[in-house]
């Protein structure tokens, strides 16, 4: 297996540590106990620390020692702001993009694939195929510095969504498919406010359920 393989693998493996809480916040991430639980070496560990340090999933000291990061009330809301500015704009190039002939089909069946996970229950699923339209509204956009961008946001969104997406998933999913039908008919105005109302709407609750997400410290 090449390395760049097994550096995949090993970011992976520990953003679904730190996801779930098996890898709690301020846990020092060990390089040599770790390479041999999942039986690597050292290198590949090391390069998976770089984009885990982007998606704000670790902090790595000027020794190179890494440790999971915590989460403030003041993070939440300094990546809703991001998001706020941001999202709008995608939504409403992607919308442009689709009235001058891009394919939304894409977009669309993603949200099918998150109303057929939702419909049989099926929850893990369906947060990831949620996931997934962010992602599908970015390629619409066609915009590569978009997509560098908000994949760190991404992740630091899914981070969060964990404690809540149990929460109303029909409600996040309506969003969802009001979003993806203004993009999909190229209603470019529409579909930026349905993106901004989404967004807010997430920050709602996500703060509802701040308690319960790993590696959430209260300041003060």
């Amino acid at each position: 297996m090449a390395e760049k393989t097994r550096a995949q693998a090993v970011y992976e493996e520990l953003r679904a540590r730190i996801l779930d809480g098996r890898l709690p916040a301020g846990e020092a991430i060990r390089e040599r106990d770790l390479a041999a639980e999942l039986g690597v070496s050292r290198v590949p560990i090391r390069e998976a620390m770089s984009p885990l340090e982007l998606a704000g999933l670790v902090s790595v000291t000027p020794r190179k020692t890494a440790v999971v990061t915590t989460i403030t009330r003041r993070d939440v809301d300094e990546l809703y702001d991001i998001r706020a500015a941001l999202e709008p704009l995608v939504a409403r190039t992607a919308a442009t993009a689709v009235a001058s002939g891009a394919d939304p089909t894409a977009l669309l069946a993603v949200v099918d694939a998150a109303s057929d996970a939702l419909d049989a229950r099926d929850l893990r699923t369906f947060h990831v195929e949620s996931g997934r339209v962010h992602g599908a509204i970015e390629a619409i956009a066609g915009n590569r510095l978009f997509i560098s961008t908000m994949g760190p946001l991404n992740e630091r969104s899914n981070r969060l969504n964990i404690a809540n997406m149990s929460t109303d998933p029909s409600v996040r999913h309506d969003e969802h498919v009001r979003l993806a039908k203004a993009i999909g008919e190229g209603d470019a105005q529409l579909a930026g406010s349905l993106a901004h109302a989404h967004v807010e709407w997430g920050r709602r609750r996500t703060i509802a359920t701040l308690s319960d997400v790993p590696g959430f410290i209260a300041e003060g």
